[in-house]
Formats: structure tokens, C-alpha cells, sequence
């Protein structure tokens, strides 16, 4: 072979070590980056290469064992074809010079490039040199074996850090991420974000409040029972006595009717009553779902910090909080939120606000969000004003412009919100 042959012969031979680089380093990163959620929706549709994604996935430990091991044999070999042709070319003078040039080429091509590449096409490189990275995964498995030996051997020779742990905040990003892959519906996605908020709310956020308490006094006439239990749609009353802070039962429809139609005339309720299970606001909602579970109990009284009934809390509060709005025949259906002509929606005061920021796709930070956590439109707006509000006084809060829509009896009942322009964000309250 003569000189020229053999130079073509040994750069030619360099350009393919560099493009075998430039391969396993686009496999690592590749296959760092994917997605295996997304990867396991396609195999499960029959995508051969997405189940040897998936293999590779499952063994990743190995795979990454295995682009090393060859991407060193690439680069040590670049790095001695090199030397040997420059120093027998050029003599030993020019193989700093070439070292310098192979360093940067091998870096720029073996590594920079092409991981920079993987990021972008992760999923479509990972599904392209799934095959071949199996093959050598299975090819090179007794050196990884010993290999991952020999390193799990000088691991155990260290303490270590404790267990790496997944944060709450982590927790949703992955959320996110797989609803915005299609892995999660967006019903699952808020399944799983409720499931995961469940733990931080407590009773006083979820309850039926005191002014909205459809209860009894112990020694209300029979009629006037009867004429309640057509009124209302309860399965179950408090009773109290002579005040509704000082409750002494819990009184069963079902029970009551059934006592009512055998004897037909119920002078006394109070042998008809269940003992009434207390709670305080503060006790979290997951907690007292095991308690009233235990006890078997569908309803509980909430104290206030004064010991006086603040509301009721049942069963199905609580597990509207997790799996939302839990609707029966008797129930009266209600708009929470609605559009109005003029562009402004008219809200429910009792909900939460962070639920109306979602709803009209209004951006806050963590900051105003631990500000508003678990706070209602109503208690937004008595924060705002220094007196009782009356109908059609506003408030600014963010972007909007609140106004007080209807009130009844001291309390507010809807509030209408107008979204402001960004440059009208500024600005006092208004009354």
C-alpha cells in the first residue's frame, strides 16, 4: 500500500470512529431523555421497535454500561490511530498538535453534536437504535457484568447518600408531563392531582357551613318534622337543643318514617337519635375520612375553636373533594361559573378561588397560590372591603375586577368577574 493509499486508508479510518462516537453518544442521551410511558403506549400498539425501546429502558443500567464500554474502545481507538499515522508521517513533533485537533473534533462530533441532536428527537432515535444497542447490550454482557461488579464492589466500599426521594413538586411536574403526552387523560391527570392535594385539606374548607344548616330543635312538633323531611332531600338531620351550637343527635329520615308509620305518633325523637361524631375545622379531611370510616359514621358536626357548631361535614364532601362533584336524582343543578353577554362571569361565592383562576386560564405564581390555597371568592371579597359589602360594590384582586352580584342576609351568594385588559391590572380597590 503506498503513502497516499495509506493516509486515505487511516483518516478514513478516523472519520468512522468519530461517527461511532457521534452513535452511542446519541444513544445515551436519546435514551436518557425518552419518555418510557410514552414508549410503552406504542409497544402496547404493536410497535416492534418501541418494545426494544422498551427493553433497553428496563435495562438501562446495562445499556449504559455498554455505551461506555464501547463509546471508550471508539475514543482510545481514535486517539491511537491518530498518534501512530502523525508520528509516522510527521514525527513525534506534530503529535501535540494532532492531539489538540482530535480532542476537539471528538468533542465537538462524538459528544456536543449529537447529544444536543438526541435531546431534540429523543423518541425517533431512541426507536432507531433500539435494535442495535440490544444487540451489543447482549453481545457485551458478560463485560458489563464484570464490570458492574467491579463497581458495585468499590460503591459498597463508601457510605453514600440516603435514598433519592421524588418531591411533591416533582410529583405534579411528572403529572403534567405524561397528561401533556397523552399517557394520562385529563380526567386521570386531575384524579391523581386531587389524590395528591388530598392529604393538605381540612374540614373547614369542604364543609356545609352553619347558614346553610337545615337542622332541628329536639322538641319541634311532629308536624312541623314531617313538613321539613317533604322539604328538604336529607337522609339525615341534626338535632339540637335549644340552640343549634349545643347538637345532641343525629337523626335518620329512614329510621324516623319507619317509627312514624308503625305508631303514628312520635311524642319523644330523642330515643330515635344516632350519638353525633364532633371534629374540629382544622382536622385534615384524609384523617377524619379513616375516623368516619371506623366509626361508621356518614355525618359529622365541626366545631369552631369556641367549641359552637360551625357545620357539618359528610362522607360525600369528602369524596367530592377527590373525585369532584358527586351528583344524585335529588340534586339541583347549578352553574358555578357562568359567562355573561357583556364578556364578565357571574361566580358562585363559594367556590374556591384558585378553581375560578383556572377556569377563566389565569396565571398565578406559587407565591399568590400559598396566598389563596383553599380560600373561597366570599372570603376574597370580605378580605377586600373594611365593612359588610353591599350589592355592586368592587374590588380588584389580580387581574379582575370583582363585584359583589347578590347578597342575602349579610352573606355573599354570587359575585360577578370581569377580566382586565393586562394594562388596567393596576390599580386600588374599588367600592
Amino acid at each position: 500500500m503506498d503513502e497516499g493509499s495509506s493516509r486515505i486508508y487511516w483518516i478514513f479510518t478516523v472519520i468512522i470512529l468519530i461517527l461511532l462516537a457521534l452513535f452511542f453518544a446519541m444513544c445515551e442521551t436519546a435514551f436518557a431523555s425518552v419518555s418510557r410511558n410514552r414508549m410503552k403506549t406504542m409497544a402496547d400498539k404493536g410497535d416492534s421497535r418501541a418494545k426494544k425501546a422498551l427493553h433497553v429502558l428496563d435495562h438501562f443500567d446495562t445499556a449504559i454500561t455498554t455505551i461506555l464500554i464501547c463509546t471508550n474502545i471508539v475514543h482510545i481507538a481514535a486517539a491511537s490511530v491518530v498518534t501512530v499515522n502523525v508520528t509516522r508521517i510527521w514525527g513525534i513533533s506534530a503529535v501535540t498538535i494532532s492531539t489538540i485537533i482530535t480532542t476537539l473534533a471528538v468533542f465537538f462530533f462524538g459528544e456536543m453534536l449529537p447529544k444536543s441532536i438526541a435531546r431534540k428527537y429523543c423518541d425517533s432515535i431512541s426507536l432507531s437504535t433500539a435494535g442495535i444497542l440490544s444487540l451489543l447490550m447482549t453481545v457485551l454482557s458478560p463485560v458489563s457484568w464484570i464490570l458492574t461488579k467491579i463497581g458495585n464492589a468499590a460503591a459498597s466500599l463508601t457510605k453514600g447518600d440516603g435514598d433519592v426521594s421524588v418531591t411533591e413538586e416533582e410529583l405534579y411536574d411528572i403529572i403534567e408531563d405524561m397528561t401533556e403526552e397523552g399517557s394520562l387523560d385529563e380526567e386521570q391527570g386531575d384524579l391523581i392531582s386531587s389524590a395528591l392535594q388530598f392529604q393538605d385539606v381540612i374540614v373547614g374548607s369542604v364543609l356545609t357551613s352553619r347558614v346553610d344548616l337545615v337542622a332541628i330543635d329536639v322538641n319541634t312538633p311532629q308536624e312541623e318534622i314531617l313538613d321539613l323531611i317533604r322539604r328538604e332531600n336529607h337522609s339525615r338531620i341534626p338535632v339540637y337543643e335549644g340552640t343549634v351550637d349545643h347538637i345532641i343527635g343525629i337523626l335518620q329520615i329512614r329510621k324516623y318514617i319507619k317509627e312514624y308509620l308503625k305508631n303514628d305518633k312520635i311524642t319523644d325523637i330523642r330515643s330515635l337519635l344516632d350519638k353525633p361524631y364532633f371534629v374540629y375545622q382544622t382536622t385534615k379531611i384524609d384523617d377524619l375520612l379513616n375516623q368516619m370510616s371506623n366509626e361508621k359514621m356518614n355525618i359529622a358536626v365541626v366545631l369552631d375553636e369556641y367549641g359552637g357548631t360551625l357545620g357539618i361535614i359528610t362522607v360525600e364532601d369528602i369524596l367530592e373533594e377527590l373525585v369532584g362533584e358527586i351528583w344524585d336524582e335529588d340534586d339541583d343543578a347549578q352553574e358555578n361559573i357562568i359567562e355573561l353577554p357583556d364578556g364578565s362571569y357571574s361566580v358562585n361565592a363559594d367556590d374556591l378561588v384558585t378553581d375560578v383562576l383556572d377556569e377563566l386560564h389565569l396565571d398565578y405564581n406559587e407565591e399568590q397560590e400559598e396566598e389563596i390555597e383553599n380560600k373561597i371568592m366570599s372570603e376574597l371579597a370580605f378580605e377586600a372591603f373594611s365593612e359588610i359589602p353591599k350589592e355592586g360594590d368592587s374590588f380588584r384582586f389580580m387581574n379582575m375586577l370583582i363585584t359583589v352580584q347578590i347578597m342575602q342576609q349579610n352573606r355573599i351568594i354570587r359575585l360577578k368577574v370581569r377580566v382586565l385588559p393586562e394594562e388596567d391590572e393596576e390599580g386600588g380597590d374599588q367600592k
